[in-house]
């Protein structure tokens, strides 16, 4: 059977190991030209760069916990986005799949927003939630949306909410620190395994939504057509496949939760996609990927233990 691939962005996670592009950065223009671009939107709001941390393997203590959040944020568009760009695919992708931050990749790969808009986006969002002193995160809890649902409500009414919906058996919850706290006391309480993930605020809040739209509706400035493969995008299940669509749609991740359950037997029942790249340098997407797809799945991905992105290519080719 001919493979009909997806290319699968992942969503904000934990942590990239340093210097984890110093091979890519050297090697490909449009790596160190996203990074320095980076670096130029952080030196706007007075935070360090960001190059040194993911191009120098020593690259020193962390600069304080808020900066260390604002590269990590970052990092998660620039690492998958480098890899993306160093590829040479044996495989024509027929669709782009950005899970939950996700969307930040695909938005820089189809040309919905430049990498400056995007992570001006980030900035942005980041910037107002401290603006009005909103720190949170989130925990990936070993239970089904229903049940997490339940947990958060027992905890806290309004406080707590579901972010993203992974498999059958994890979903990640945000909400404000002392929510979260009494969530994972209670999760470790009645034997339900729980991951604190490496976020200072709730990644899925409506700050990020202004920018983001801002940014979106600046294309129509825009007179080069993108020859791209269209971005599905993981907010209520559905597919985000045109670009007007996404203008008025996919900006709903940050109220809604990413489900990416029902997303990955839409692209296949529907969209015919039978094979699956996560573009990453870590295993994120794929183990889930693999948990949710029909029997017969390709499902190709990064191994664990990669420290240089460039180690990764090999195994995303598609070939």
């Amino acid at each position: 059977m001919p493979l009909t691939t997806a290319l699968a962005f992942p969503p904000f996670s934990n942590p990239y190991p340093p210097g984890i592009l110093c091979t890519l950065a050297h090697a490909n223009a449009s790596v160190a030209a996203a990074l320095e671009a980076t670096d130029r939107k952080l030196a706007e709001i007075g935070q360090p760069p960001v190059t040194r941390r993911l191009t120098v393997r020593d690259s020193g203590p962390s600069a304080g916990p808020e900066a260390e959040y604002v590269h990590n944020l970052v990092a998660a568009t620039l690492v998958p986005y480098s890899v993306y760009a160093s590829l040479d695919l044996k495989v024509q992708p027929s669709i782009l799949l950005g899970h939950g931050a996700g969307f930040n990749v695909g938005s820089v790969i189809t040309d919905l927003m430049s990498m400056e808009e995007t992570i001006d986006v980030l900035i942005t969002g980041f910037l107002e939630a401290k603006r009005i002193s909103l720190r949170g995160g989130m925990l990936a809890l070993a239970v089904d949306q229903r049940t997490a649902r339940s947990m958060c409500r027992q905890i806290s009414e309004d406080g707590l909410h579901v972010g993203m919906i992974n498999t059958p058996h994890q979903t990640v919850v945000c909400g404000r620190f002392g929510d979260l706290d009494l969530l994972e006391t209670h999760a470790d309480r009645t034997g339900v395994p729980c991951r604190r993930l490496a976020a200072i605020l709730p990644i899925h809040t409506p700050l990020f939504k202004p920018a983001a739209l801002r940014a979106i509706l600046r294309q129509k400035e825009r007179t080069v057509q993108p020859v791209l493969p269209p971005l599905y995008f993981t907010t209520e299940c559905r597919p985000i496949v045109e670009s007007d669509t996404v203008r008025k749609a996919s900006l709903a991740i940050w109220t809604k939760p990413a489900n990416l359950i029902e997303s990955i037997t839409d692209l296949q029942e529907n969209f015919g996609i039978n094979h699956f790249i996560e573009i990453n340098t870590t295993p994120t997407l794929a183990p889930m990927i693999i948990q949710n797809a029909h029997p017969g799945t390709r499902v190709d991905g990064p191994p664990s233990g990669i420290t240089d992105a460039a180690d990764v290519l090999p195994f995303l080719s598609g070939a």
